[in-house]
């Protein structure tokens, strides 16, 4: 029997007293929850629902590229700089946890190394050190501001407030230390191409160095620490308002021009570079978040085992998002390497939305209380079915309107979209069935939920050996 059915038959034995909400297991945890993980999946919506609104207004054309370049501007050079300088300036160095700063430092070091010392042994000589220059970057620097900071905000807002602050702390890190190495690879990449004997070292050095210092990043977090000794941790009154009306818009800005980036990115990667996209995703978003964890297990002295745990988890979570779109601005400004970077930025972003979510209930499932577990798992499945019943309805539409249904193998492919349906429709009728003490209601979507679940799995095999015979017949 898979879990599923257990925690379903479960819940009918306790005949619906096993109905607590999100917030109701958080509250039941040992000791204080380590995130508050209801919020997460409103959060998740929120960030993805914006970044969709502009990739649709771009694809529609509502807003054109020139424009779009606008916003990006604002966002960037206005927005950006008032959040950093005004959070800098209040931030109370003193309560940092700075082992969990070098441990951080340590993974991105080693994940950066990792990724270049292989690109240079595999890629092609032609182009391997503009390689071995942007793929460590896109690797190692993540989207701290736009997508991170909300969904750090949504966790451990209530818990763990200071974990905030270690944003604007991690992300200067790779820009300062990181990034000019990769800058001098390509740097070398140009020199290679088009050779200057004039153009000395310590030039090429210095050119990278100047791209450092031009981010907006770099520079504010210097100028908000020498603000943050100047006056006192606090921001005069006159100057707040006017910071905050700025830091305030970046958010919205920077995700909508988000999705402008994306619209018409993937369409360029070629089928040659798909191998090297894969690794490099898989880098970002598998292995950078367990080094991440990993080092502050080991490094971080924290004498408090609760919190050791959440900065190992926050670490872990820290790693998984997702590229930041700073790196595909890099590679348009070098020419280099364009189509992988920009399609594996648009990729790791819709692919660490799901990685988040599981890895966020994968961390916090150990610190509560087995009893409301299987609550919660219900919660996580009917987030789950109203998110698979959108992409469901809007698949079965493409079908319908375009009358594939009626030829193979579309015809098994829509039956079985027609069957997942069920199951999701029939998942989303057990959240409010459950609680009322409805026996016979109970058992009927019960019912009605497994026999679509199981005949899923005969669709699919009918799918393959429909897939099989006519591939037969043509050949």
């Amino acid at each position: 029997m898979d879990s599923t059915t257990e925690q379903l038959l479960m819940t009918l034995s306790a005949d619906g007293n096993m109905t607590g909400s999100l917030a109701d297991v958080a509250n039941t945890t040992n000791g204080s929850p380590p995130m508050s993980i209801n919020r997460l999946f409103p959060a998740l919506l929120e960030c993805f629902g914006i970044i969709m609104c502009g990739y649709i207004a771009g694809r529609a054309n509502v807003i054109t590229a020139t424009q779009a370049k606008g916003l990006g501007n604002y966002a960037s050079r206005f927005a950006l700089p008032a959040l950093l300088f005004k959070n800098m300036v209040v931030l109370d160095l003193s309560d940092v946890n700075w082992s969990f700063l070098y441990s951080i430092l340590i993974a991105k070091a080693s994940v950066f190394i990792f990724v270049c010392v292989l690109t240079l042994l595999v890629a092609n000589p032609q182009s391997r050190f503009s390689k071995a220059g942007l793929f460590p970057i896109f690797a190692t620097q993540s989207n701290d501001f736009a997508l991170g900071y909300p969904i750090v905000d949504a966790l451990y807002h209530s818990q763990y407030p200071k974990y905030l602050q270690y944003i604007y702390l991690v992300a200067p890190v790779s820009l300062m230390m990181l990034n000019p190495l990769g800058f001098v690879f390509c740097e070398i990449q140009k020199w290679r191409e088009n050779p200057n004997p004039s153009q000395s070292k310590m030039k090429i050095l210095g050119f990278a160095l100047l791209r450092v210092f031009q981010n907006p990043i770099v520079f504010m977090v210097f100028i908000g620490i020498a603000f943050n000794f100047a006056l006192g941790q606090k921001i005069p009154v006159y100057l707040e308002n006017f910071l905050d009306g700025l830091a305030s818009s970046f958010s919205g800005s920077a995700l909508f021009y988000l999705g402008l980036t994306m619209v018409g990115q993937t369409s360029k990667m070629k089928k040659s570079s798909f191998v090297a996209l894969l690794l490099l995703i898989t880098a970002k978003l598998l292995v950078l978040p367990l080094i991440c964890r990993e080092m502050v297990e080991l490094l971080d002295q924290n004498k408090s085992a609760v919190n050791h745990t959440s900065l190992s988890n926050y670490a872990f979570l820290y790693g998984v998002f997702p590229a930041a779109p700073g790196v595909a601005i890099f590679a348009n400004q070098f020419n280099m390497e364009v189509e992988i970077i920009t399609s594996g930025m648009v990729i790791s972003t819709f692919v660490s939305a799901p990685i988040m979510y599981v890895s966020a209930w994968l961390l916090t499932i150990p610190s509560m209380d087995p009893k409301p577990l299987v609550s919660a798992l219900q919660n996580v499945s009917f987030d789950i079915s109203i998110v698979s019943l959108v992409s469901l309805v809007w698949s079965l539409a493409v079908l319908l309107l375009s009358k594939k249904y009626k030829r193979l193998p579309h015809m098994l492919t829509a039956n079985l979209f027609l069957a997942q349906f069920l199951v999701c429709f029939a998942m989303v009728l057990w959240n409010f069935i459950i609680k009322e003490r409805n026996m016979v209601g109970q058992i009927l979507v019960f019912v009605i939920l497994y026999s679509a679940l199981y005949s899923t799995f005969l669709w699919t095999g009918k799918c393959s050996f429909g897939t099989s015979l006519l591939s037969s017949v043509i050949i």
